[in-house]
């Protein structure tokens, strides 16, 4: 099935929150959202990937996968970094922040709705740096010990774990609710990938074509035809503006395979971007808030969403990394998942400064 895999939401996400930076100062430094807690699962790494079983009941199975001999991992817990007098502020900030942004499946892409996009991003206002780690939704991570029972699920695809959380959260607010799966998807990733989250940004993206529409198209230089076999549609080669289902449409195109749709939403981030530091787009954003604020879950403070959105202005094209899952770190699993080398991953969340050497 065709799905969405945009991180542009993370950067207009950062756009529209900005908006509440006239809101008094008490109220500028309170978090908008629940704050997930420090998870406490335990970080347990191995060379042997995960694969999936077929029964309901779901448990890890070891699978024989070649790795380099030389490889190794230090398994480590990232500490929060908080700002302090001494060190020289950007935006309004000194610290370095691991952000996990989640967007659901679309409602007509899959019937069971779990997060279409998943993304680690850190920014690093010291250094006015952004990094960008896209993880694929069918990779297979270990979930045990996160409170994934009745039934019992030790192990699924990354995009389910959102899932999964969700469908057992005693909450009834929608926006509780996400929250429940965030924390469990928080804790996976602390799990697996050992980064520990400080934020967290997460959006409906059955909502993308109209913020899309909202700020009136995406203006893209499409490298390649684009089209989908199973979701008939095309999107010529060149200069454009994509219009909301243009861009969804073009996001979640399976020409290839997932790693080629990551390359075009890395394609689609930079778009954004550029049309966020468009003036008249900022003239927008408050009207733009009221309307979407119902499907946007953060806990990150109005003051806090000024400095990165500060930042996100600020940061240059070569200061903005956007990683991935490679395609050579992973294998096929069962019912579409991907298996993964962990040392290959793990050693280069490290480098990209996500994991403290």
């Amino acid at each position: 099935m065709k799905t969405i895999r945009g991180i542009l939401l993370a950067v207009f996400l950062v756009g529209i929150l900005c908006a509440l930076g006239g809101l008094g100062l008490y109220a500028f430094r309170q978090k908008l959202g629940l704050s997930l807690g420090a998870p406490t699962q335990e970080v347990i790494l191995t060379n042997t990937p995960l694969a999936p079983e077929s029964t309901p009941i779901v448990s890890m199975t070891e699978v024989s996968v070649t790795l380099p001999e030389t490889a190794t991992v230090t398994p480590t817990v990232t500490p929060a970094i908080t700002a302090t007098s001494e060190t020289a502020s950007t935006c309004g900030e000194t610290a370095t922040w691991n952000i996990l942004i989640l967007g659901s499946d679309l409602a007509d892409t899959r019937p069971v709705r779990g997060s279409d996009l998943t993304r680690l991003m850190r920014v690093d206002f010291s250094n006015n740096k952004v990094t960008i780690f896209a993880i694929p939704r069918d990779l297979w991570v270990d979930t045990t010990g996160l409170g994934l029972n009745n039934p019992i699920i030790n192990a699924t695809q990354m995009g389910m774990v959102f899932y999964e959380g969700r469908i057992r959260s005693p909450q009834f607010g929608v926006s509780e609710i996400m929250v429940d799966g965030l924390r469990v998807s928080a804790a996976s990733v602390l799990k697996n990938f050992n980064v520990q989250t400080d934020h967290y940004l997460a959006l409906d993206l059955n909502q993308l074509p109209a913020i899309v529409d909202a700020i009136g198209g995406i203006p893209i230089n499409v490298p390649e035809r684009t089209t989908d076999v199973s979701h008939p549609f095309v999107i010529e080669a060149g200069q454009q503006t994509l219009t909301g289902i243009q861009t969804a449409n073009y996001s979640r195109a399976f020409m290839d395979n997932d790693f080629g749709r990551i390359r075009r939403n890395q394609i689609l981030l930079e778009a954004m971007r550029q049309k966020l530091l468009d003036p008249a787009v900022f003239v927008k954003i408050p009207a733009l808030f009221a309307q979407f604020s119902n499907v946007i879950v953060t806990d990150f403070t109005p003051e806090q969403i000024t400095h990165l959105a500060c930042l996100m202005k600020n940061v240059t094209t070569d200061s903005l990394i956007q990683e991935s899952v490679k395609p050579e770190w992973t294998a096929a699993g069962l019912n579409g998942s991907l298996l993964w080398s962990h040392v290959d991953v793990l050693n280069r969340l490290k480098e990209l400064g996500f994991i403290p050497k």
